[in-house]
């Protein structure tokens, strides 16, 4: 977490409005909207209100922040439901580097 909000803090507000803008493209959002309908019945969440508050205070971008706490909340559901696939992995990935996930390539 703590590469991720040093990332995070790094960008400019215009980096985060951008890095909404390609999440919000094509193939990204057309994938994370797919994959969250077949999880959506699932009762299992993450305590995310801490997580988005110390993102907040970071960046003071909550658009940026709510979207974290969806894809680690979407991470959480298909592990529950032993889900995998590549785009799964791909969002693990660019956490694990600290990096938000904004392009997919199908």
């Amino acid at each position: 977490m703590n590469k991720l909000l040093e990332t995070l803090q790094s960008l400019s507000s215009d980096d985060l409005d951008n890095l909404i803008d390609q999440r919000d493209e094509g193939p990204f959002d057309c994938t994370w909207v797919k994959l969250n309908q077949c999880i959506s019945e699932v009762s299992a969440t993450i305590d995310n209100k801490e997580l988005f508050i110390r993102l907040s205070n970071a960046t003071n971008h909550h658009v940026v922040c709510s979207y974290i706490a969806d894809d680690l909340e979407l991470i959480n559901k298909a592990e529950t439901l032993g889900i995998e696939s590549e785009f799964l992995d791909y969002l693990k990935h660019c956490y694990q580097q600290g990096v938000v996930p904004s392009e997919w390539h199908t």
